[in-house]
């Protein structure tokens, strides 16, 4: 019997996770399928229900469903718990079990930019937003051993709460906050690289965050958000125009769902097959190293 898989968001067409999770399943002969599932927020419980009964094996979680769907399962791994996020969801004879591969994604999607991309070590990471992906970067830079990081968001009361849900003792030490405006005026001091959090749909066009920036000493610009046709973000542009080196989420949102390929079938992902299937969808190649993500040491 055919096994189902999927990704649920809303909206969830643009979603890419399908181009290169059925490409993984047919490179390994499994006979499986991977389907995308667009659920209302105010429907996800009741959704939750149907995939039981349709006999769905996994998922991946996508926006705005990251954090709610926290509440409405069985149990969670400890990254998922500590970040208040879940991104994948494997069925358990106990119910629906939650695991979070954003963290390990962006950690090796970040080392691999930073290493053949900037050639140069870093120090203090700039975090531009406070939602629910900021709460993943911030977790996972720490864990990272990044001791100084600035997160920047339009309310920095949003900012400090996050990192007191995080950090609730010392740990949040040497992470400052500041408002886009404060940011505007004070620029990046001692920041080396920019991780953008924000919406790419809050920012279509221009990333005018920026405008008036003094970004001479940032060594590169980092986006969470990519593209669904694969052009540069407006954010990506901003960099460009520095003539400072730029990613975008692909190669994130690659080897957080290789991370869930592994959780629900028990195979190592053929990591190759899926970039393989997104440049042939997109027409660009991703920044993607097979060797490099053998060595992650998560």
């Amino acid at each position: 019997m055919k096994k189902l898989y999927g990704v649920i968001g809303y909206p969830v067409a643009h979603s890419l996770s399908p181009v290169f999770q059925q490409a993984a399943l047919e490179s390994l002969g499994l006979d499986a399928a991977y389907v995308p599932f667009e659920i209302p927020p105010d429907r996800l419980n009741g959704a939750l229900q149907a995939l039981e009964i349709l006999g769905v094996e996994g998922f991946n979680v996508t926006l705005p469903h990251k954090e709610t769907i926290s509440g409405l399962i069985a149990s969670q791994d400890r990254v998922s718990r500590l970040v208040g996020a879940v991104n994948t969801v494997s069925r358990r004879p106990e119910g629906w079990s939650g695991a979070n591969t954003d963290v390990p994604g962006f950690r090796t999607a970040f080392r691999l930019f930073v290493e053949k991309k900037i050639k140069k070590e870093l120090f203090h990471p700039i975090v531009l937003g406070a939602g629910g992906s900021s709460r993943s970067v911030v977790f996972a830079l720490r864990e990272e051993g990044f001791r100084r990081m600035t997160l920047v968001n339009r309310s920095p009361g949003k900012a400090r709460a996050l990192l007191d849900s995080l950090f609730p003792g010392p740990e949040k030490e040497g992470i400052f906050v500041l408002s886009l405006e404060e940011f505007s005026e004070k620029g990046t001091g001692e920041g080396d690289i920019l991780i953008n959090a924000l919406s790419r749909e809050a920012f279509p066009e221009s990333f005018h965050v920026l405008e008036g920036v003094d970004c001479s000493g940032i060594k590169g610009f980092f986006d969470l958000s990519y593209r669904p046709d694969g052009l540069p973000t407006a954010f990506l542009k901003a960099g460009s125009d520095r003539k400072i080196p730029g990613e975008d989420g692909l190669g994130m949102l690659l080897e957080q769902g290789a991370l869930s390929f592994e959780i629900w079938t028990g195979h190592p992902a053929p990591r190759a097959v899926m970039a393989e299937a997104l440049h042939r969808k997109l027409g660009r190649s991703l920044s993607f190293d097979p060797d490099f993500s053998g060595r992650r040491g998560d």
